[in-house]
Order: C-alpha cells, then sequence, then structure tokens
C-alpha cells in the first residue's frame, strides 16, 4: 500500500538508514469501519521481534506523530503506531482532535474495543515477523489509550504512559492487567493533579503490579511533542530524553 509519508525524517528519528527503514499502512476493519495504522521497522533485522503498539496524541497519525514515536521507541522492536480514528479522521487543529477523543474519554469500552482492534491487526500482519513478546505505550491521550488496553486483560507484557492521563471510571479493572506498568509523568501537568497520580498509584498497588510511575519535576503535558508550546502543555527536552531511555529500558527488559 502506498503512503504520503516522508520515511527519510521518520528513519533519522527511529535511529537507522533510510534504506533500513521499513514503513507499511496495516488495514483493519471494524463495526464497518476501516482503520489505518502505520508499521514501521528495520528491514535489517530479518529474525522475529518484539511488537510495540503505540498511540499517538491526540492529533492521531501524522507525519509529527510518527516522528515522536519512532524518536522515542527506537528501532529494537517493531512498531506499530495504531490508528484508534478510522482511517478518514486525520484531525487538523486541536478542535478537531478534541472531537475524536472526548467520545473515546467517555465510553472506555469502545476505547478498549478499538485498542484491541488494533492490537490485532498487529498480530495478524504479515509484513514483519514477530516473536509474540508484546509491549505497548501511548503519548498523551495515547497513554490514556494504553492504560485502557491494560485494563482491559490484553496479553501484553509491557505497557507505558507518556504524559497520558491516568484516571478511569473502573480502577477495580486493574486486576485485570497482565503485564508491567510504566508511567512518565510531567510533574506541572495541569490536565493529571497530583491527586489522580496518587489513585493511580493505589489502583495499581491494590493490583499487586509490576509498577513504576517516574515523574519529571521541570515536566508539563506533551513533554515529548516538539510543537507544544502553552503553559502547562509544553515540550521539553531534558525530559523527552529521559523519558525516552526509560522507555528504551523498559521495554528492552520485559521484551527481551
Amino acid at each position: 500500500m502506498s503512503h504520503h509519508f516522508d520515511p527519510a525524517a521518520i528513519a533519522a528519528k527511529f535511529g537507522v538508514p533510510a534504506a533500513d527503514l521499513g514503513i507499511e499502512l496495516i488495514s483493519h476493519q471494524l463495526d464497518g469501519v476501516e482503520y489505518e495504522s502505520v508499521l514501521l521497522f528495520n528491514k535489517k533485522n530479518t529474525a522475529p521481534v518484539a511488537g510495540v503498539l503505540a498511540v499517538p496524541n491526540f492529533f492521531g497519525i501524522s507525519q509529527k506523530t510518527l516522528e515522536v514515536a519512532a524518536g522515542t521507541v527506537g528501532p529494537a522492536q517493531a512498531l506499530l503506531v495504531a490508528d484508534v480514528y478510522g482511517k478518514t479522521v486525520r484531525p487538523k487543529n486541536a478542535d478537531e482532535a478534541l472531537a475524536a477523543i472526548i467520545p473515546l474519554k467517555k465510553e472506555r469500552a469502545e476505547l478498549r474495543k478499538r485498542m484491541n482492534a488494533a492490537l490485532d491487526a498487529f498480530k495478524g500482519q504479515d509484513k514483519v515477523k514477530l516473536n509474540g513478546k508484546l509491549g505497548a505505550c501511548g503519548f498523551c491521550f495515547g497513554g490514556t489509550a494504553t492504560l485502557e488496553l491494560a485494563r482491559s486483560g490484553a496479553a501484553v507484557n509491557a505497557f507505558a504512559s507518556l504524559h497520558g492521563a491516568l484516571d478511569t471510571p473502573n480502577p477495580q479493572d486493574a486486576q485485570n492487567i497482565k503485564g508491567a506498568i510504566l508511567v512518565l509523568h510531567g510533574i506541572q501537568d495541569p490536565s493529571v493533579p497530583r491527586e489522580q497520580v496518587n489513585a493511580f498509584i493505589d489502583e495499581v498497588s491494590a493490583a499487586k503490579l509490576d509498577w513504576q510511575v517516574v515523574c519529571y519535576g521541570q515536566a508539563g503535558h506533551s513533554f515529548t511533542d516538539p510543537e507544544a508550546n502553552n503553559p502547562g502543555f509544553f515540550y521539553h527536552r531534558p525530559t523527552a530524553e529521559r523519558a525516552s531511555a526509560a522507555l528504551k529500558n523498559f521495554f528492552a527488559e520485559k521484551l527481551a
């Protein structure tokens, strides 16, 4: 399937030569809607590899969000940047992006359904060989989506949220979580107050999970997004680099 993305820019963030970047569109259907995710992988890795499902921020699939995911996660695993909106929904501004996520934040069962469908599409694709070890991560809204995938009981080894909301209408569903949890949180994030962080810690502790919450003192929301520049919602390069290192180490441990 053809695509309109700039592979050279993605490869530069991913950390592989442009000639070695595999980029494929992966389609699946759910409830009569077609979704189109983007698979990124190192073509030089011919042996089966672990897979990471990555969910972008509220802008969904775009050149920028592909670059952020590629640069943050890196090329050690095959990376499916998941479409949870449907292929015809590609927000062009914040208002359109909010319109896409608000219904999914209200209807967590629908969000979980879409996340599991994307995960199934990843496992069922034939462009790259997966070895059975799976991780999931998400940015902003994608972090919320990733934690709901975890709470759904998905068979994934490791889940990570980067500057995502931590609340859920069903905290008892943490009992369903099958993998380890990593939360990378900017303490200046106005959308995730301290009370929400504490409630999440209580949630995952009650479920006796393997969890980590890393709080970054100089960061707010959107700390991995180079274009974010608003009070409380801003890019912070040192934190983005630290978070990337923490995420890579987490997946290296849990997906080995």
